[in-house]
């Protein structure tokens, strides 16, 4: 067999250099425009909280560290995404416990909420009034032997942190509670779970919730 002419070879090893490169530069390029466009995002995006009230609004929003979070759908392939709906609130057969998760599931990233609240009454439905908020735990742990807390997610500098309530600095507040509505205020600090101390204060947290909030769209 006749070798081919080894400048050929060594032309064809340059151009796909070239190529390797050319591909490598426009990759690099169009990773920069998605970080650029999803900083545009975040920064063009200026949620406000919603009003505190009592009538089953189908509401939740506080801030985190000073950054309004409210809840928004995540988007998936089927519109606006499979399992989607931000904010999810069910609790024990008996009532002993209940739990609220709400978060900002899109690319704006303004973190999540999971709070965990026990029924300390003999009743079997929760009273209206304060709960004190103790030392956070995993939400992966839910049954009724945990005391009130809050959980959090939260970004800084792009790098998802979790935070766990510190006790004796915040109160879940039960506004309203009965069939078809559940609303309330909250506020707390919080720890780093990997870094002690960073610590955080999540404020004006509301919510008000009808029967349908966990098949509520926010978009």
């Amino acid at each position: 067999m006749k070798l081919q002419n080894p400048k050929f070879f060594d032309f064809k090893f340059k151009l796909m250099n070239k190529n390797v490169l050319l591909i490598l530069f426009f990759v690099t390029v169009l990773v920069q425009c998605a970080r650029s466009s999803e900083d545009s995002t975040q920064d063009a995006y200026n949620p406000q909280l919603p009003a505190i009230t009592t009538t089953g609004a189908n509401t939740f929003g506080c801030k985190i560290n000073g950054v309004v979070m409210v809840p928004r759908n995540s988007i998936g392939y089927i519109p606006p995404g499979s399992n989607h709906y931000p904010i999810i609130v069910a609790g024990s057969s008996n009532n002993e416990y209940l739990y609220i998760q709400a978060a900002d599931k899109r690319e704006t990233k303004r973190g999540g909420v999971f709070i965990y609240l026990q029924n300390l009454s003999a009743n079997n439905y929760f009273q209206t009034g304060e709960y004190e908020i103790y030392d956070g735990i995993s939400p992966s742990f839910l049954n009724d032997n945990y005391n009130n807390y809050i959980y959090i997610t939260a970004f800084k500098d792009g790098v998802v942190n979790n935070y766990k309530s510190i006790a004796g600095t915040g109160k879940i507040v039960l506004l309203k509670n009965d069939n078809a509505i559940l609303s309330g205020t909250f506020f707390c600090k919080a720890r780093n779970v990997q870094n002690p101390n960073d610590i955080i204060d999540i404020t004006d947290g509301r919510f008000d919730f009808g029967n349908t909030i966990n098949s509520t769209n926010f978009p």
